[in-house]
């Protein structure tokens, strides 16, 4: 077999059975292999950038690695888009590339597509490298999928030279050996089983690190009576239903993240103290790092680069959330009864926000697993702290990378990884129009996603950013757009206009009955 045949399945022995991606001239031995297998699929991007978006969307819905393929050069700078926003929000992502001949890698021959696509994607991966021969295609790849399951979850990148895709490469496939997850300290699982069963008012933070672990967060947080915040990655970490759900961090946001004090949860001022699990403390959880802060941090996370960059921890614990949050369950059972508060814990109900007409609607009608995808667009944060889910991942956001236009993308590979799901975008009308070609993507592959356009003709943020700090000089900020409607029907999907609020979920209801990709063109401000 070829190195490309080996690739390939090696791929699918590792349980990849979908990748997005596009062909160019230097990967058609990969794409080869794949038109001569059944277990992948391949899904067809329109650009690069919506391949990477895709993947990102499927591995950050599913928890599963997502795959794309794309050719040397521009395709790969086309991807850095998609890569920095899984790399931004530890979302596992493979990019696997071809290259130039390996006579012309580093050397500039004078290939088209030529240059150095590792130094491009280094900022933006957790591990990147070539195989220079097919000998070493194996080695490669196997560390490849060692990186993306060992640690903090974050993209990889492989390239190989198109002409070493084509040449032999015999023998098994390369077996690959795990990094167990760090076990906790036990003298810091001591410190914090004692720190938090001696408080009050026992807060817990639930990061994107703690979004597999939720069992043993409900049970933590039951033992303690603590209540339960989340970041935005953090959200669905336990069900927001459940009595002990808080919310987020947040209640609302301001368009630069500045005078948030009054829109932060009271929870955060109340308690004394704090267990933030699986939690960077990014600027969007923090609002800028203006959050109210107990007197006492005990910090969880699987990378210790993490630990005390922001805020101070007085209990440092370094492990995944499944193994930090047991050891913890374990040391409180075996020391003093926690200091529980009826009152304290009841709490958490009264600091969730209510929901405002346009979350109620959407709420309404959907259904109770469905899954919403919010691009950068303002309507989004409402959506993000009142819009109520029960189970992890079902509302996605970028909040690190923070990169418009990944709300259609992304909701194409969420819909692939759960089809019997409801799949919503949530975009704004400049945000849309940065990858609104990927409706030809979704029509073509059948894949019926429904995306919200929230068309006021304007950067909405950049806007009032503009009043705000620049007397009202209002520049390059208003859009004029096609009529989304007629352009989502021009690529064979439904496309329907709504002018007024009470609009929205009559036009949901349809698009959910067309089983069709849609957009709804929604002409008012949600």
């Amino acid at each position: 077999m070829t190195a490309a045949e080996y690739i390939i399945r090696f791929l699918a022995a590792q349980g990849i059975s979908l990748i997005f991606g596009m062909p160019g001239g230097h990967n058609l031995p990969l794409y080869d292999a794949l038109a001569r297998q059944r277990r992948i699929r391949h899904v067809l991007a329109r650009n690069e950038m919506g391949a990477a978006l895709m993947a990102d969307g499927y591995a950050r819905s599913s928890g599963r690695i997502g795959a794309c393929l794309v050719t040397s050069g521009p395709g790969v700078t086309n991807t850095l888009t998609g890569i920095g926003v899984a790399h931004g929000d530890s979302i596992p992502v493979l990019l696997l590339s071809s290259q130039v001949p390996s006579a012309g890698v580093g050397r500039e021959a004078g290939y088209f597509h030529e240059m150095d696509a590792l130094a491009a994607t280094a900022p933006l991966t957790k591990w990147n490298a070539r195989a220079d021969k097919a000998a070493d295609v194996p080695a490669v790849i196997a560390e490849a999928f060692h990186r993306l399951r060992s640690g903090r979850p974050r993209p990889v990148h492989v390239e190989v030279p198109a002409d070493v895709l084509a040449q032999p490469c015999d023998g098994p496939l390369a077996r690959i050996h795990g990094d167990l997850p760090p076990a906790p300290d036990a003298r810091a699982v001591a410190r914090a089983a004692q720190l938090l069963a001696g408080a009050e008012r026992p807060l817990i933070l639930a990061g994107g690190g703690a979004v597999g672990a939720s069992r043993g967060l409900l049970a933590l947080a039951r033992a303690l009576g603590a209540p339960v915040l989340t970041t935005a990655m953090g959200k669905g970490a336990i069900a927001e239903t459940h009595p002990l759900a808080a919310g987020l961090t947040w209640r609302g946001i301001t368009p630069d993240l500045r005078d948030m004090e009054p829109l932060f949860s009271p929870l955060l001022g109340r308690a004394d103290v704090l267990l933030a699990v699986g939690c960077r403390f990014t600027q969007l959880a923090t609002g800028n790092w203006t959050m109210p802060m107990p007197a006492r941090l005990i910090h969880m996370d699987v990378d210790p680069e993490v630990i005390g960059r922001r805020y101070h921890a007085d209990v440092a614990i370094v492990a995944d959330a499944r193994g930090g949050l047991r050891a913890l369950l374990e040391a409180l059972k075996g020391g003093p009864e926690p200091r529980r508060s009826r009152v304290w814990a009841q709490a958490a109900c009264a600091a969730r926000p209510p929901m405002r007409p346009f979350v109620r609607g959407l709420r309404e009608a959907l259904a109770a697993d469905a899954l919403v995808v919010a691009d950068v667009v303002r309507a989004a944060y409402p959506l993000l702290a009142e819009f109520p889910v029960g189970r992890p991942r079902s509302v996605l956001s970028s909040v690190g990378f923070f990169a418009m236009g990944h709300g259609l993308p992304g909701a194409i590979g969420a819909k692939l990884a759960f089809p019997a799901r409801q799949v919503v975008a949530l975009a704004g009308d400049g945000g849309f129009l940065m990858t609104g070609q990927e409706l030809a993507t979704a029509v073509q592959e059948r894949v019926p996603v429904i995306c919200l356009v929230v068309n006021d003709g304007s950067l909405t943020a950049i806007r009032i950013l503009q009043d705000k700090h620049y007397a009202g000089r209002r520049f390059a900020v208003d859009l004029r757009h096609p009529n989304f409607a007629a352009y989502a029907r021009a690529f064979g999907a439904l496309g329907v206009t709504v002018r007024r609020p009470e609009g929205l979920a009559p036009a949901l209801r349809r698009a959910l009955r067309s089983r069709r990709p849609a957009v709804l063109d929604l002409r008012y401000t949600p």
